[in-house]
């Protein structure tokens, strides 16, 4: 099975050097989830954020979603970002277990991580 992010909009630009974009997370050309990548409005273009990454509940735990992450940490380095940025309920509980996985770490504001783990999770992309 290949699991690939195909592009559902055209790259979005903004005031300076803003980008994002919408993908679709798909197995052998078969929709089963979605990613949304921008670049973070507060700390500039160098800096990423996975806004979104959903995969439906009957593609669950076969790696989709760790895939669409490591498929979206690529797309960053390609737009020049040093860093990537997720923000987590501290309910989610599996894109937790998955973001510290893949190496993610309570980053920006120390105090905005709450005791159950939510708030905002950095990896460096260098």
């Amino acid at each position: 099975m290949t699991t690939t992010l195909r592009p559902v909009e055209p790259l979005q630009r903004g005031e300076g050097g803003a980008l994002s974009r919408r993908y679709q997370v798909c197995v052998n050309g078969r929709p089963v989830g979605l990613v949304h990548l921008a670049t973070d409005p507060e700390r500039g273009p160098g800096v990423a954020q996975v806004r979104e990454l959903r995969i439906q509940e009957a593609d669950r735990h076969r790696g989709r979603g760790t895939v669409a992450a490591l498929a979206a940490e690529e797309i960053a380095r390609d737009w020049g970002c040093g860093a990537i940025t997720v923000t987590l309920p501290g309910d989610a509980t599996p894109g937790l277990r998955l973001a510290r996985a893949l190496g993610y770490l309570p980053g920006g504001d120390p105090e905005a991580t709450g005791t159950d783990g939510s708030g905002p999770l950095e990896k460096s992309l260098r």
